[in-house]
């Protein structure tokens, strides 16, 4: 099923310049990657679910003129949906279930600029913490990263929590396999995979970006408004200024910078609207949501980030000359569902981020660019995981003996970017495992077009649901009874997650 919208004058330049997967001059591709933290469907009011959704008229006119997925599923959690989308493979495959311990290293912050939001808050509040409850962050003038762990600690359990193995093979490097497209790339602002063992400072380069630009303090800045900084594997004295907006001024810098006859691969993570939460500068809101900030807290603040985080989205996607915008794929997507104590219905809040419920992995994927059907939205099933394949499709990378070596568990999007009734995979798959909130946990959840299995292999439970009657997952299926179609879906879903959990 899809869902037609109308295709305003800004995106024809695309359809007019561009067919189907070329663009002007044969030049390969450019891909845009934005990656908003922690947003899950019913943040952004393009996606008909959420109660009180941020507001979002950028991320809204790419959902009006590009594939909308409905169906999209990421990982519980951040550092494990970053690692799918860069290795194309799965958590159980890649290694990594939890958010990734950082590099234990000293990164200078500067002091608060006066008149920063947070200069406000609560003296008595640890700077950046951005109000009552609402989240941490590291105190000023220098921190060690948010998920950093002593080395004397590091053999405690609730401490395992490993990255991406230093030698696997990242998107950027399978990009740039191919020497006759010729791709430049750079990853910008949240970096959260890096780790003692895979190259630390120099991990983004490893995996094959040529530039980084951004912040390492494990999942988050300190402030939003006075953050360390590393620049390509070098701290640097920090950085004053909205980090949101000082991604973008990153991101447009590299492309002034960057060679205007080679394609590009432009990965924009932003740290919003992940905590620490404090109001952003009123000139990235509209007058309404400014004025209702003053004294605001909570989710007012977390929307206000995101509806920051769609003015910069603008301004960058509007900085980017017409010609190279209609032969770029711009991917927005969400790494995870939203924080518990920001969900909104339909989603509660102990069914949101960290868990393998809808609340926890339906995120937004959006998709425009050359040759994708425009203004429509698909249920086609498609994970994280897939990112990679598709992108790789996309450029039109030749054959590459290194991807024969290893298990690829994504598939390649394209056939839905230009038919949104095409299916490409049968299943959607998510799992979080590792320490997790002074625990360990092991979850798994799979679905098919219909049906949904969670299992939790540490409290040897199980769920079962018919999203087609019951997408919030109120009704377990087990509590009572199978009928025949049940228990059909049921051993059909169990036969391939045992298939797929097999092959690691």
């Amino acid at each position: 099923m899809t869902t037609r919208f109308t295709l305003p004058r800004f995106f024809l330049i695309i359809a007019v310049l561009c067919g189907s997967f070329a663009c002007a001059e044969n030049k390969p591709p450019n891909f845009l990657i934005l990656i908003g933290d922690d947003m899950g469907v019913e943040t952004i009011p393009c996606y008909p679910v959420g109660s009180a959704p941020a507001k979002t008229p950028h991320i809204s006119e790419l959902c009006a003129n590009g594939m909308r997925f409905d169906n999209f599923w990421s990982q519980p959690v951040c550092s494990p949906t970053r690692a799918t989308i860069l290795t194309g493979q799965f958590g159980f495959r890649n290694g990594v279930g939890t958010p990734a311990n950082g590099p234990s290293i000293e990164y200078p912050i500067p002091e608060l600029p006066a008149g920063s939001a947070e200069e406000a808050r609560d003296p008595d509040l640890p700077p950046g913490a951005g109000g009552p409850g609402m989240g941490g962050g590291m105190g000023m003038g220098g921190g060690m990263g948010a998920n950093s762990v002593p080395e004397e600690d590091r053999d405690d359990p609730l401490n395992q929590r490993p990255s991406i193995n230093k030698d696997a093979y990242g998107l950027p490097a399978a990009l740039g396999a191919d020497e006759s497209l010729d791709y430049q790339s750079v990853a910008l602002g949240k970096w959260h995979l890096a780790s003692e063992t895979n190259g630390g400072l120099e991990h983004p380069m490893i995996v094959g970006f040529d530039n980084y630009i951004g912040n390492f303090n494990g999942g988050a800045v300190e402030s939003y408004f006075a953050w360390s900084k590393v620049v390509d594997g070098e701290i640097t004295d920090g950085q004053t200024g909205y980090a949101t907006t000082e991604t973008v001024n990153d991101a447009l810098s590299w492309l002034a910078e960057s060679d205007a006859d080679k394609p590009w691969l432009m990965w924009v993570a932003f740290n919003a609207p992940h905590s620490p939460y404090a109001p952003p500068p009123a000139e990235l809101l509209s007058e309404e949501t400014a004025a209702a900030l003053e004294g605001a807290e909570g989710h007012q603040v977390f929307t206000a980030m995101i509806e920051a985080m769609d003015t910069e989205i603008g301004r960058l996607l509007s900085e980017i000359p017409e010609e190279e915008l209609a032969n770029t794929y711009v991917i927005f997507l969400g790494d995870n569902g939203s924080p518990g104590a920001m969900a909104t219905p339909p989603f509660p809040g102990d069914r949101a981020k960290g868990q393998v419920y809808q609340g926890g992995v339906n995120v937004p994927l959006v998709i425009t660019g050359p040759g994708v059907e425009s203004g429509v939205s698909t249920d086609a099933l498609a994970n994280s995981v897939d990112l990679f394949a598709t992108l790789l499709d996309l450029a039109g990378t030749a054959d590459d003996a290194r991807l024969d070596e290893v298990v690829i568990d994504g598939v390649s999007l394209a056939p839905v970017l230009t038919d949104p009734s095409a299916d490409v995979r049968s299943f959607a798959y998510a799992d979080v495992f590792g320490p997790q909130q002074g625990q360990i946990v092991n979850r798994k959840a799979i679905r098919d077009e219909r049906y949904k299995i969670i299992r939790d292999l540490r409290n040897e439970t199980e769920e079962f649901y018919d999203l087609s009657v019951d997408p919030f997952e109120q009704n377990d299926l087990l509590q009572g009874d199978l009928d025949d179609d049940a228990q059909r879906g049921y051993d059909s879903l169990e036969a391939e997650l045992e298939e797929l959990l097999s092959s690691r």
